[in-house]
């Protein structure tokens, strides 16, 4: 071959690794090569640019510095087994960036070979960060939604258990059955316009006296703003509901002049500041004890003191029916006490 006919294919060489180099500079991905000694002998502009280095620095095993060391010997050892085999692999590794942070890859790497002879690796990486927060928190989410649906599903089981053990007709057990279904329905019907974040104890209380008290004067509330957690609004939803539920057919609200008073009070001077709501019923039927505790009244002596930790007795007391409720609340989640007539 005469240097005239060598020159256009060295110049077409030169020009293709020129092009290709150009091509693996400017791409959006992190580009590295190894050759056979598993040494990696390049790598493109956006490795060097993410993570602040210098080709020098990368070459050799040198890129390995910058592998957060819980990923290390996992990193190699795929690499290695890989490499030895010959075979393409894909691994996730933290991988120290410009800015002092670790940042997730996705690093897929594979055989390259000229003219049928093996020449090494070629890999490249991908931030895969945000897609793994994303994935943890689905995760979360999942879990969350499994715990609260078991809750609910427990508190449905109770409510049938309790509804249709007695001596009611099946139509007087449906009724009940489906007042207290559609308010678990409304508690979850407020947490979902919360998206799930506390609920003001205001609102909860609200939502219970609306269908029992239309005039706005039988029913008065005084309290503190107090954000709950989810669980425990769903808890002090279904324990409202149930007084009031056994108020307007028994007590202060199943005649004309009967009132209700609930009041709620949070002592700060405790670790932690601890609520205590008290709900007195006037003006009603002379009360009588009954001969068994009632669905309602264990569940807001059991179940909701047993929700956040705290005690709630019911006692039933001649001029009207008791309850107290104390239990600890979050520091820094109450506001300004406000009065109002509910």
């Amino acid at each position: 071959m005469t240097e005239d006919t060598a020159s256009p294919i060295l110049r077409a060489a030169e020009m293709g690794d020129r092009e290709f180099r150009e091509l693996a500079d400017f791409a959006p991905v992190m580009i590295w090569r190894s050759g056979p000694d598993k040494l990696c002998d390049w790598f493109n502009l956006s490795w060097l640019a993410f993570t602040g280095r210098s080709m020098a620095s990368e070459l050799g095993f040198g890129w390995a510095d910058g592998v957060h060391p819980d990923d290390l010997e996992r990193c190699v050892e795929i690499y290695t087994n890989a490499f030895d085999a010959r075979q393409p692999f894909s691994m996730e590794y933290r991988l120290h960036r410009a800015d002092g942070e670790f940042v997730w890859l996705l690093d897929n790497g594979a055989p390259f070979y000229r003219d049928g002879a093996f020449a090494g690796y070629m890999g490249s990486c991908v931030d895969v960060t945000g897609h793994r927060e994303a994935q943890r928190a689905q995760r979360i989410l999942i879990n969350e939604l499994n715990h609260r649906v078991k809750n609910t599903l427990a508190i449905v089981q109770a409510m049938a258990n309790q509804t249709f053990h007695g001596e009611r007709t099946t139509a007087e057990s449906l009724a009940i059955f489906d007042a207290r279904v559609r308010s678990l329905a409304s508690a979850h019907d407020l947490l979902v316009s919360k998206a799930w974040n506390d609920v003001p104890l205001r609102r909860i209380i609200e939502s219970a006296v609306a269908p029992h008290d239309p005039g706005n004067d039988r029913i008065f509330a005084d309290g503190p703003n107090l954000m709950l957690r989810p669980e425990t609004a769903v808890s002090v939803a279904m324990a409202v509901h149930e007084l009031f539920t056994n108020a307007a057919k028994y007590g202060a609200l199943s005649n004309s002049a009967g009132t209700v008073t609930m009041l709620w009070t949070i002592d700060d001077t405790q670790n932690p500041p601890r609520l205590t709501v008290n709900w007195k019923e006037h003006g009603g039927p002379v009360v009588v004890t009954p001969a068994q505790r009632g669905f309602g009244t264990r569940f807001i002596e059991r179940v909701l003191a047993g929700q956040v930790g705290g005690t709630a007795v019911v006692t039933f007391a001649s001029d009207g029916l008791e309850c107290t409720f104390e239990a600890p609340i979050r520091t820094g989640r109450q506001d300004r006490s406000e009065r109002r007539r509910a």
